[in-house]
């Protein structure tokens, strides 16, 4: 089960998790803070609509009522929506947009997977060509210190996006810009898929990765990430 799938199942329903779903969040702490946050959202719902507090004189409320009428009961389900609506909608608009940059990060390390012929271009591109490149989509880059060997404009989820390759310690390491990130204070990512190991970042409005094809630790990544974006 990837992350992404079980990020899924999770909001669908947070309390009743399958095996498959309990072993995934056993092996990353992440999983299990994102299930907690889910629960915790989920019983403050439940408590704002269950556990109102008595409000103060409501004796005297009661006895008023019975005399000159009661509360329209579409009022109090009114307040009832409004409270609702006011501790649901900013939770779930929250997870819905890390969703979604999930489903970016899959679209960016699936191009990578898919594209590994590009590890053998060796274009040398010039390093004024390189940052003007970048530029051109509002991410600044640090001045290489490592070789650029492959540099493409690409299509990825719709978007147009940067590809490019640099000469690394160990051998290539891939990188991607993908403009249109739906915000900026998303926590680093870490993905793997086919062979491919993968840390996602958010920067001046776009999601950059960091990919390699042997296996790296998030230390390495990170590293490789501050290596060259600035």
């Amino acid at each position: 089960m990837t992350e992404l799938e079980a990020r899924r199942e999770l909001l669908a329903d947070p309390r009743h998790v399958s095996a498959a779903l309990a072993e995934a969040i056993a092996a990353d702490a992440r999983l299990a803070a994102f299930r907690e946050e889910l629960l915790a959202a989920d019983e403050e719902l439940r408590r704002s609509l269950t556990e109102a507090p008595v409000p103060e004189g409501l004796a005297e409320r009661i006895v008023l009522r019975s005399r000159y009428g009661s509360r329209s009961r579409w009022g109090l389900a009114l307040a009832a929506a409004v409270a609702a609506l006011a501790i649901g909608v900013p939770s779930y608009l929250r997870l819905a947009a890390y969703d979604a940059e999930l489903a970016r990060d899959q679209a960016m390390i699936e191009h990578v997977a898919q594209n590994r012929d590009e590890l053998e271009d060796d274009g040398r591109i010039e390093p004024a060509a390189f940052r003007a490149s970048l530029a051109r989509l509002g991410v600044a880059v640090r001045p290489p210190a490592l070789r650029v060997r492959h540099l493409a404009n690409c299509v990825i989820a719709g978007i147009e996006s940067r590809h490019f390759v640099v000469d690394g310690p160990g051998g290539p390491i891939s990188y991607v810009v993908l403009p249109g990130a739906s915000g900026s204070g998303e926590p680093e990512r870490m993905l793997e898929r086919d062979g491919v190991h993968a840390l996602f970042a958010q920067r001046a409005g776009a999601t950059i990765g960091v990919f390699t094809q042997r296996a790296a630790s998030r230390a390495q990544l990170e590293r490789w990430m501050r290596d060259v974006m600035a």
